[in-house]
């Protein structure tokens, strides 16, 4: 099967859409960058002229089908028309690998023409590292310093300017460091929220789809048709066309509220249920139902915003996740679902807490099911956490230091010391949570119920009956 490169564009009908300028870098070949390149391939579909470098251990890859890689957009428009594309991105104009071909990198910061510099919020420190050393190359070639975006689907506050004081202090004991640090003052150090389901198509959904499109692709993805990006501050003129001009913070709390929110109920709830996808989560008609009410009932009602005014939100966020033609994987496509707990659902929880002097049920329910999903999370020989359902095993993506707590911990450990051990956790959630009323019973009392009788048939009960 002959490998997707440029030659066969034309037999294959595929649009040029190639710039002419590498005006952006990327750093790494994770989910985010495949945003980041969509995001350029946009611009140029556009009219705009934005090319990028890769820079990536999986440059040679990357390479030998010239830098393109096929994203198969599946899913409905608003109007429930199908919307199947494959998306062959063309942004990406070089790939470098930084550790073999350091040369070649530094020459990248050479270019006056690249002034914009975007990595994931999530980047490790080799990244940030790399990041340092190629703005030094820059600031050494006399160039004006550029846009640094960081990208993140849940952006934290203040992110952006600690990457700005972490590549100032990576780069002190350089020659020049305080000259450096005074032209890096000079930098646009930007966060941004990109928002849009990715991920990679693996095993025999991988083959079925190569022989549908009769070439070899060795970076073959999947996407929503959605794809939004919002940039506090404002965004940098080579990506404006593509960009919403949204006011950032209002669209990160609605971003976290609604849609993170809803995903958090159907992950949970989905795994333990023993579905795979949102889409089959809101399929089945007893965790639709329960999801619903869930959301409905106990979330909607503590937002800060009218429900008139966020309706379009609530539409979409549903509308997305259960589109039987994405059918997005759930703990592939909801990622750091714990780690985002304070931003999602745990301030619906306190709100009616403080009203009603006892947690909402089914969101504590929903709570509990994510808590045994991680009290099962181990990590292999690769470093990367698993958890297990029947004879499969699922990866666990995550932050480092809640990966890390609940591995400690055991799905089958009492209720009550298992609601205690995760609220009191003061290193993860910055407080005790204990002290929300009545949450600490509700926990328990949920995971108690999980452990004896499975997750359905409590939905099954609490659903029958009025709450206990």
């Amino acid at each position: 099967m002959m490998q997707l490169n440029r030659s066969m564009m034309e037999r294959y009908e595929i649009p040029d859409r190639r710039p002419a300028t590498i005006r952006a870098a990327l750093f790494g070949a994770n989910r985010t960058a495949l945003m980041a390149a969509r995001l350029l391939d946009r611009v140029n579909e556009l009219g705009g002229d934005a090319g990028a470098v890769c820079f990536t251990p999986a440059a040679a890859g990357l390479r030998a089908q010239d830098c393109m890689f096929t994203l198969l957009v599946r899913g409905e428009a608003e109007d429930g028309a199908a919307i199947r594309e494959e998306r062959v991105v063309q942004s990406v104009l070089a790939a470098v690998d930084p550790e073999e071909e350091f040369d070649s990198f530094l020459a990248f910061a050479r270019r006056p023409e690249l002034g914009l510099y975007m990595l994931s919020e999530t980047a490790p420190a080799v990244e940030a590292a790399l990041l340092a050393r190629l703005l030094f190359a820059r600031w050494e070639a006399k160039l004006p310093a550029p846009c640094v975006l960081l990208l993140s689907g849940d952006p934290r506050p203040g992110a952006a300017e600690e990457l700005r004081a972490a590549v100032t202090a990576l780069a002190r004991d350089w020659s020049g460091g305080a000259e450096f640090a005074a032209w890096l003052g000079g930098a646009v150090f930007q966060a941004a929220l990109i928002d849009g389901l990715c991920g990679e198509l693996r095993g025999a959904e991988r083959e079925r789809a190569q022989r549908e499109m009769n070439y070899r692709d060795d970076f073959l993805a999947w996407a929503e048709p959605q794809l939004r990006c919002v940039v506090d501050g404002g965004a940098p003129e080579a990506l404006a066309s593509a960009c919403d001009a949204e006011d950032f913070d209002l669209a990160c709390a609605r971003k976290r509220r609604i849609f993170d929110s809803l995903a958090f109920l159907c992950a949970g709830i989905g795994f333990l249920s023993g579905v795979d996808s949102f889409a089959q989560v809101l399929g089945d008609e007893a965790l639709r139902g329960f999801i619903a009410r869930a959301f409905y009932e106990e979330l909607l009602p503590e937002l800060p915003w009218p429900r008139e005014e966020v309706a379009p939100q609530v539409i979409s966020a549903f509308f997305r996740l259960e589109n039987p033609m994405n059918d997005a994987p759930l703990l592939e496509a909801e990622q750091n679902l714990l780690s985002a707990l304070p931003r999602t659902v745990l301030p619906a929880i306190r709100e009616c807490a403080k009203r009603e002097f006892e947690a909402p049920p089914r969101l504590s329910l929903s709570l509990a099911a994510a808590v045994m999903l991680y009290a099962g999370a181990r990590e292999d020989e690769r470093g990367i956490y698993r958890v297990r359902r029947g004879e499969a095993s699922f990866a666990l993506r995550d932050e480092p230091k809640v990966l890390q707590s609940f591995a400690r911990l055991a799905h089958d450990m009492p209720a009550e010391s298992l609601a205690y051990a995760v609220l009191a956790d003061r290193d993860l959630w910055g407080e005790d949570l204990r002290e929300i009323d009545g949450l600490e019973l509700r926990l328990s009392l949920g995971l108690s119920s999980i452990q004896r009788i499975g997750l359905r048939e409590t939905i099954r009960r609490m659903d029958a009956g009025p709450d206990r």
